[in-house]
């Protein structure tokens, strides 16, 4: 009988402990967008779309918690709010970040964790925005969206992996900032620049002052190259 009993606990250690390491040692993202309007979606995890494509509804605002884990530290955000700019402070743990209720589109928006979270897992988020569709993947902190552009986020996907692997997918212009100008020799005209591309902005001055009158420049050195510099 004793020998029974000795047996079975050690079935019982060796079947049970791999499982509870294993819910510790991986931990999920949730996060869940409030939608004009439409309100607050339901809970999304790990990669998985919240919002929506091809509707034309912003996003307003967004909470983020993790769960199943005993890894200590904590996941925070902040969001750029047509209006307002960038929150004051990040928030973290489930608490809102944006606005509801004024109509107000998310633009970009930053994530990271803390602790030990952050010294284990990179947390990767990508965002979509109509003019662009899907951004790139960017990870711990970085800009995804846009600034200066107008641009409304319509859906956000976020992910953790372990330290230091591999982006879930492509990582090319995650943000475009459409707060830098250029100014012609003279200082006349503005563009604005992103990530991917200089602007011109139909109607100024300096459009017909450029050597090619192209939508765009495709780099710095294009518009400099045309006779611009950045604005002081």
């Amino acid at each position: 009988m004793k020998k029974s009993w000795l047996v079975l606990s050690m079935l019982f250690v060796f079947f049970v402990t791999p499982i509870t390491g294993q819910a510790a040692s991986n931990p999920t993202v949730d996060y869940q967008s409030s939608l004009q309007k439409t309100g607050w979606q339901s809970w999304k995890s790990n990669g998985t779309t919240s919002g929506t494509t091809s509707q034309n509804k912003r996003l307003e605002a967004i909470k983020l918690r993790i769960s199943n884990t005993t890894v200590s530290g904590k996941i925070e955000y902040k969001a750029y709010v047509q209006k307002q700019g960038w929150d004051k402070t990040y928030r973290a743990n489930g608490t809102v970040a944006g606005t509801t209720g004024k109509n107000l589109r998310m633009e970009a928006i930053q994530i990271r964790l803390t602790g030990d979270l952050a010294k284990k897992y990179d947390v990767y988020y990508r965002v979509n925005i109509p003019q662009y569709g899907w951004l790139g993947w960017t990870k711990n902190g970085a800009q995804a969206g846009s600034s200066g552009l107008n641009f409304q986020i319509e859906a956000i996907q976020v992910k953790l992996v372990k330290k230091g692997s591999k982006a879930p997918g492509s990582t090319t212009n995650p943000f475009h900032n459409g707060t830098k100008k250029y100014v012609d020799a003279k200082g006349n005209g503005t563009i604005k620049g992103s990530s991917a591309k200089i602007f011109h902005l139909p109607g100024g001055q300096y459009y017909k002052q450029t050597t090619k009158p192209v939508k765009y420049f495709k780099t710095e050195a294009e518009a400099v190259k045309a006779g611009y510099r950045p604005a002081k």
